[in-house]
């Protein structure tokens, strides 16, 4: 099951997955779920919406207008004053926005060699690695979305890599620090080209 599945069967009967209304124990229960995909080898999907729910996250900070991320649990308690039921309440109900999140248009730019150099160098960090972050990357992606957001993706040969945290804006995504935009691992990228929804379509797996 997806942890979208998850959710649903948890919002159905939340007495029998978590022992009461509680939105602490929701947070540890859907921790210990996302931490049991990742280590089986399940930290992909093959759609890129519902966005994975790390970026729950930055939607609920967004949401609530906060300049710190301390986690959607945090965020919606401290919205509702530490009431566990109200939180819960409150939880799926952004739960359903963060749902409905969808594409508005894609920014794609395809590798240059000088590109896929820099990324195999490892210029961009400060790591002993002899790795490059992303092996055999052919393209990356800004995404916007329709929440005024945006993020930024790397294709691989076998693989779509998200990049886990939402960017304020189309610079950033593609040159800002925090979080890391596409050029921190690419250098600079000059040729963008702007797709609507509608066309355009990953057919790899989403890995995050």
């Amino acid at each position: 099951m997806s942890i979208h599945s998850v959710i649903n069967c948890i919002r159905k009967r939340p007495g029998m997955y978590l022992g009461g209304n509680s939105i602490t124990a929701l947070s540890h229960f859907l921790n210990g779920y996302t931490i049991a995909e990742s280590d089986l080898g399940f930290d992909f999907q093959k759609e890129l919406f519902p966005l994975d729910f790390h970026f729950m996250h930055d939607f609920v900070r967004m949401r609530f207008k906060e300049e710190n991320n301390i986690g959607w649990c945090n965020n919606i308690l401290n919205h509702c004053n530490n009431n566990e039921e109200k939180g819960l309440k409150i939880f799926f109900e952004l739960y359903d926005e963060f749902k409905n999140i969808k594409m508005k248009r894609c920014y794609k730019a395809v590798l240059s060699d000088d590109n896929i150099q820099y990324n195999n160098n490892m210029q961009h960090t400060c790591k002993n690695g002899k790795e490059p972050v992303f092996k055999n990357p052919l393209a990356v992606y800004v995404i916007e979305l329709d929440i005024s957001a945006f993020i930024a993706a790397v294709e691989t040969d076998t693989y779509i890599k998200l990049e886990h945290q939402f960017f304020t804006s189309l610079e950033n995504a593609k040159r800002g620090s925090i979080p890391f935009g596409v050029e921190t691992y690419f250098g600079k990228i000059s040729e963008w080209e702007e797709h609507s929804e509608n066309n355009i379509s990953f057919d790899k797996i989403i890995k995050y």
